[in-house]
C-alpha cells in the first residue's frame, strides 16, 4: 500500500469509527430522554421532534469537532501530494516553490467544506431511520430495554451505509485535492493546460476510456477557474442540497450517457459539459500530467 492509498485508508477509518462512536452516543441520549418524559407525555409525537432537533444538532457539532484535525491533516497532505507531483514532471532545475499562502489558503478553503459535507450529510443520513424508530417506540410503549434493541437494529444497517459512504468520501476527498495541489503546482510552473493519465486495464470505465482516446490538452485557465468556484461556494450561506446543486453545475461528473461511440462500440469521446479535472466518476483512478 502506498503513501497515498495509507492516507486515503487512514482518513477513512478515522471517519468510519467516529460515525460509529456518535451513532451509539446518540441512541443512549434518545432513550434517556424518552425515559425521562412525564409518562403522561410520551404519546405526544411532537416531542419526537423536539428530541430529534437536540440529538441532530449534537451530533453534527461533536462529529465535526473529533474529526477536525484529522480532516486538516489528511487534507494538507493530499494536497502536498499533488504539489510534489508536479515537481517530478518539471526539469530538475525549475523549482515550483515552497508550500506557500495560497496552498495554505486553499488548504483552509477546502477543510472547511469537507466538514460542512461531513456535518450536514450526517444528521441528514440518519434523521429519517432514527425519527421512525422513534415513533415507533412511544406509539408502541416501548420500555427502555425494547427501544435500546430497535436502535441497535436500525443501526446495524446505518452502520453499513454510513461505511459506504465514509469510504466513497475519502476516496473522493484525496483524489480531488491531490489535483487541486497539481494544479497550483501547474499554476506556479508556468504551464499551459494538462493532459489526462488514464490507467487502462479492465477496471478502467468507459468513461475515462472515452476522455483517454480525446488526448486532448486541457486549458489550465479553465480548471483553475473552476477549482475556484468550487472553493467559493459559501457553506455558511447555503443549505446542504442547494450546496450540492450548485456543486453539480460547477463541476458535474461525467454521466455513462455522455460517452460517444464509433460504429464498432468503441469508446471515442465525451460529449456534454463536465469537470474539467478528476475525478470524473465514481471510484475514479485517473490523474493529470503538465503541458507546457
Amino acid at each position: 500500500m502506498n503513501y497515498y492509498d495509507q492516507l486515503m485508508y487512514k482518513y477513512y477509518r478515522i471517519l468510519n469509527n467516529a460515525w460509529k462512536k456518535e451513532v451509539k452516543d446518540s441512541a443512549r441520549q434518545a432513550i434517556q430522554m424518552l425515559s425521562d418524559l412525564p409518562k403522561s407525555e410520551k404519546l405526544k409525537i411532537s416531542h419526537i421532534d423536539d428530541i430529534m432537533e437536540i440529538i441532530n444538532s449534537n451530533l453534527s457539532e461533536d462529529f465535526s469537532s473529533l474529526v477536525r484535525q484529522d480532516t486538516k491533516a489528511f487534507i494538507q497532505r493530499s494536497l502536498r501530494l499533488g504539489i510534489n507531483d508536479v515537481q517530478k514532471q518539471v526539469p530538475h532545475n525549475t523549482s515550483i516553490g515552497l508550500y506557500g499562502i495560497q496552498e495554505r489558503k486553499l488548504e483552509s478553503l477546502i477543510t472547511k467544506q469537507n466538514l460542512f459535507w461531513i456535518g450536514n450529510r450526517y444528521g441528514t443520513d440518519i434523521e429519517t431511520g432514527f425519527k421512525e424508530t422513534l415513533k415507533e417506540a412511544v406509539s408502541s410503549g416501548y420500555t427502555r430495554e425494547m427501544l435500546a434493541d430497535k436502535l441497535k437494529e436500525q443501526f446495524q444497517h446505518l452502520g453499513e451505509k454510513s461505511a459506504h459512504y465514509w469510504q466513497g468520501l475519502a476516496e473522493h476527498t484525496a483524489l480531488r485535492v491531490r489535483e487541486f495541489g497539481r494544479l497550483e503546482g501547474y499554476r506556479k510552473a508556468g504551464a499551459v493546460g494538462y493532459r489526462l493519465v488514464v490507467v487502462l486495464d479492465d477496471r478502467t470505465s468507459e468513461i475515462c476510456r472515452a476522455l483517454a482516446a480525446q488526448d486532448k490538452v486541457y486549458p489550465l485557465d479553465n480548471a483553475i477557474e473552476t477549482m475556484e468556484q468550487l472553493m467559493n461556494i459559501d457553506t455558511q450561506k447555503h443549505s446542504l442540497e442547494t450546496v450540492r446543486e450548485m456543486t453539480k453545475e460547477i463541476a458535474p461528473w461525467v454521466s455513462d450517457k455522455q460517452v460517444e461511440y464509433d460504429p464498432h462500440g468503441k469508446a471515442i469521446g465525451v460529449s456534454g459539459n463536465h469537470t474539467p479535472f478528476p475525478p470524473f466518476h465514481w471510484k475514479c483512478r485517473t490523474t493529470t500530467e503538465i503541458v507546457y
